[in-house]
C-alpha cells in the first residue's frame, strides 16, 4: 500500500506541474469567459456521480470481502452486474447533460450558442469512461494492487496537460479541449483494463445482470450517498453559486485558486481510496493492532507531504497567482486560495479516519457529520455573501473541510483506533512544527527575490524542499524512510542496467 501511495506522490507531482503550464495557456487562449464555462461544463457533468448511489465506492469494501474470502462467483457476478448499471448511468448522464445542461448555462449568464450541446455531449462522455476506469480500479485496490492502479493513475496524470496544452496551441476552443479530455479518458480506462484484465480472467461466473448485488451495496452505499451528496454541494455547487452570484468570468478568479489548493488534498483523496480497501480486509478479519499501526502509519506520510504542499501556498501563494497570470488574479483569489489551504490540508491529513469509518461499516457517521458542518457553513455563506462575495464562499467550503475532517478524527478514535499511545504523538507533533518552521524561514529568506514565475517556483520548491528534508527525519518512522531508500536503490538498478545496455549495443 505504501508503494501505491508513493505513485500517488508521483501523479500528484505531475500533476501539479501540468495545470501549472497548461492553466494560464489555456486562458490565455480560451479568455476568462470561455474558460469559466469549461469549469462550469465540468462541473455540472460531474453532478451525474450522484446516480451511481454511492454504489461505486461501497462495492470496493465487497469486491475486498470476495477476494479475502474466495468467493470468485460472488465477485464475478457483482463486478459484471455493477459495469452493466455504470454503462447505464453513463448513458443516462449524457442524455441528461445534452438537454439540460445548454439552458442551465444559459441561466449562469453564458452566451448563447448552438455548440453548447455538442459541449456538454463531450464532457458526459468524458465522464462515462472515468466511470468505468473508477469502476476497474477499485478492483485493482480491492485485491491490494495498489501500485499498478497508481501506475495508471501517473500515465493519465501526464497525458491530460499534455493533451490540453496541444489542444490549446493546435485548435484553441471548447470542443477539441473537451474532446482531448474524453480521448485521455478513453486512454486511462483501456490501460486500467489491461492491468485488472489477469485478475478478471480468474474469475468464473455468471456474467448477466444480477440486481441482488446491486440491493445489496446500496444498502451499505446508502449513507455514502448522503454524504456524497452534501459533498457535491459543497465541493462542486461552490462553482454554479459564484457563477449564479457573480458571472461567468468572476468563476475563472475562485475555480484557479481552489482547484491549486485542492492539490493539497490529492494525496490525500488517494490514501482514503487505498485504505479503505485496507481498513474493510483489517477489520473483517479482527486486526485491530495491525489496523492502528497502519492508520499511524498513513497519518505520518500524510503529515509529512502535506505540510510540504500547504505551507509555501499559505505563504507565497498571492505571490504565485500574481507572477503566474498576474496581478487581478492575485487580488480576486489571494484570499481564497489561503483559505481553501487550509481548509484541504486538514482533510487531507485526517483522510485515513474517514476511511476507518467507513471501513468498519459506519459511513452513517462520516454523512451526518457532513450534513452537520455543511448546515454550518451555508448559513455563514448566506450572511457573509452580501458583504464578501465569493471569498465568502471559499470561507464557508473551507470551514466544511475543517470540521469534517476534525469530527472524522475524533470519531475515528472512539470508534476502532483508541487514542494515542506513548510519547509518539507528541514527537510527531514536535517534528510538525519544527518542519513548519524551517519552511517558513527559508521562505522568509526568498520571498524578497520573487520578481517573475521562475524566482516564485523556486522560492515554493525550495520551501517545499526544506519541509520535506526536515520531515523526513522529524516526522516519518525509520521503516517508512527505507521504503524510499528502496525505491531510489531501485531507480538505480534500472539505470545501471540501462546504461549497461546500451554499452553493449554501442560495442556491437
Amino acid at each position: 500500500m505504501k508503494l501505491g501511495l508513493v505513485w500517488s506522490i508521483a501523479s500528484m507531482i505531475i500533476g501539479a506541474i501540468g495545470s501549472l503550464i497548461v492553466t494560464p495557456v489555456l486562458i490565455h487562449t480560451l479568455g476568462s469567459v470561455e474558460f469559466g464555462l469549461y469549469i462550469l461544463v465540468l462541473t455540472v457533468t460531474s453532478y451525474a456521480g450522484f446516480l451511481d448511489f454511492g454504489i461505486t465506492w461501497a462495492a470496493t469494501r465487497y469486491f475486498a470481502g470476495d477476494i479475502a474470502s474466495g468467493r470468485s462467483l460472488d465477485l464475478s457476478s457483482r463486478f459484471y452486474t455493477l459495469a452493466y448499471f455504470l454503462c447505464g448511468v453513463g448513458i443516462f448522464s449524457t442524455l441528461l447533460a445534452t438537454l439540460l445542461g445548454p439552458a442551465l448555462v444559459r441561466a449562469a449568464g453564458a452566451a448563447g450558442s448552438g455548440k453548447l450541446a455538442l459541449v456538454f455531449f463531450l464532457a458526459a462522455i468524458s465522464f462515462g469512461f472515468s466511470l468505468q476506469a473508477g469502476l476497474l480500479t477499485s478492483l485493482l485496490r480491492a485485491d491490494q494492487r495498489f501500485d499498478q492502479a497508481g501506475r495508471v493513475a501517473v500515465v493519465g496524470s501526464f497525458l491530460l496537460p499534455l493533451g490540453c496544452y496541444a489542444a490549446a496551441r493546435l485548435s484553441p476552443g471548447l470542443i477539441s479541449l473537451l474532446a482531448v479530455t474524453a480521448g485521455v479518458n478513453l486512454i486511462g480506462m483501456l490501460l486500467v483494463f489491461i492491468v485488472a484484465r489477469p485478475k478478471l480472467s480468474l474469475v468464473r461466473g455468471i456474467t448477466h445482470w444480477q440486481p441482488r448485488y446491486l440491493y445489496e451495496m446500496a444498502s451499505f452505499g446508502g449513507w455514502s450517498t448522503i454524504g456524497r451528496l452534501v459533498m457535491l454541494i459543497m465541493l462542486q455547487a461552490d462553482r454554479l453559486a459564484v457563477a449564479l452570484v457573480g458571472s461567468v468570468s468572476s468563476l475563472t478568479f475562485y475555480a484557479v485558486p481552489a482547484n491549486i489548493a485542492s492539490r493539497v488534498n490529492t494525496l490525500g483523496g488517494a490514501t482514503s481510496s487505498l485504505f479503505f480497501s485496507r481498513v474493510s480486509l483489517l477489520h473483517s478479519g479482527g486486526q485491530s493492532a495491525e489496523l492502528r499501526a497502519q492508520h499511524a502509519s498513513m497519518r505520518r506520510l500524510l503529515i509529512w507531504s502535506t505540510l510540504a504542499a500547504a505551507i509555501p501556498l499559505l505563504i507565497l501563494g498571492p505571490d504565485f497567482l500574481h507572477e503566474w497570470i498576474g496581478s487581478e488574479m492575485a487580488g480576486e483569489g489571494g484570499a481564497i486560495l489561503r483559505a481553501f489551504t487550509v481548509g484541504y490540508a486538514i482533510i487531507a491529513v485526517t483522510s485515513p479516519d474517514g476511511a476507518v469509518l467507513e471501513g468498519c461499516g459506519r459511513p452513517d457517521l462520516t454523512a451526518k457529520a457532513m450534513l452537520a458542518w455543511g448546515a454550518v457553513s451555508i448559513a455563514g455563506v448566506v450572511a457573509f455573501a452580501p458583504s464578501l462575495g465569493a471569498q465568502a464562499i471559499a470561507y464557508g467550503v473551507a470551514s466544511w473541510l475543517t470540521g469534517l475532517g476534525i469530527t472524522n478524527a475524533v470519531m475515528a478514535r472512539r470508534l476502532a483506533l483508541g487514542a494515542p499511545r506513548g510519547a509518539r504523538g507528541y514527537f510527531i507533533f514536535g517534528g510538525a512544527l519544527l518542519s513548519v518552521g524551517v519552511a517558513v524561514f527559508t521562505g522568509s529568506l526568498l520571498r524578497p527575490l520573487i520578481h517573475d514565475l521562475q524566482s516564485g517556483l523556486l522560492a515554493i520548491a525550495a520551501m517545499s524542499a526544506a519541509s520535506l528534508a526536515v520531515g523526513f527525519f522529524s516526522i516519518l518512522a525509520a521503516d517508512e524512510r527505507q521504503i524510499f531508500f528502496q525505491i531510489l536503490k531501485r531507480v538505480r538498478r534500472i539505470g545501471y542496467a540501462t546504461a549497461d545496455e546500451s554499452d553493449g549495443k554501442a560495442e556491437c
